[in-house]
């Protein structure tokens, strides 16, 4: 789970509650608030996200689930941020992304090398490099911890 708290410096903690945004269900609120118009969201393998408007008709035709089907079972998000830092108008994040099922099954794990850059005081893009081998990932054994249903 993300951790405000660990954030040093005010685009630290920009990068942290955008990500803790997909934790918690209110990304599409904090990324119109925290995010530029423009904000660029980028995913190994995927295609890139070009703009707010780009990126709200995404999410409502699907998300990412249309691009992998394994997602579209997915009911929630957390993620293990294992190092952050940051210089100037970047922040770097190594990160284990989770998309938790109903059933608390982990559906996807990739490793990620995150990068988000700041502008005038908000997040222009989110840049997420990792293994694509995690699309074809087995879900794990379900864990109540994470269990909605």
């Amino acid at each position: 789970m993300i951790d405000l708290a660990t954030a040093r410096n005010d685009n630290e903690h920009l990068a942290l509650t955008l990500l803790k945004s997909m934790e918690d269900g209110t990304l599409v609120e904090t990324m119109q608030e925290i995010c530029t118009e423009d904000f660029l969201w980028a995913n190994s393998g995927l295609p890139t996200l070009h703009g707010q408007q780009a990126i709200l008709e995404h999410m409502a035709s699907g998300g990412f689930a249309q691009h992998l089907p394994l997602l579209k079972t997915m009911a929630s998000f957390s993620a293990d941020v294992l190092e952050i830092a940051s210089f100037r108008e970047f922040v770097y994040t190594e990160r284990i992304d989770h998309h938790w099922d109903a059933a608390g099954r982990d559906l996807m794990t990739p490793v990620i090398s995150g990068v988000m850059e700041i502008r005038d005081g908000k997040v222009c893009a989110l840049k997420d490099y990792y293994d694509t081998e995690c699309y074809e990932q087995e879900p794990t054994a379900p864990d109540p911890a994470h269990a909605t249903a």
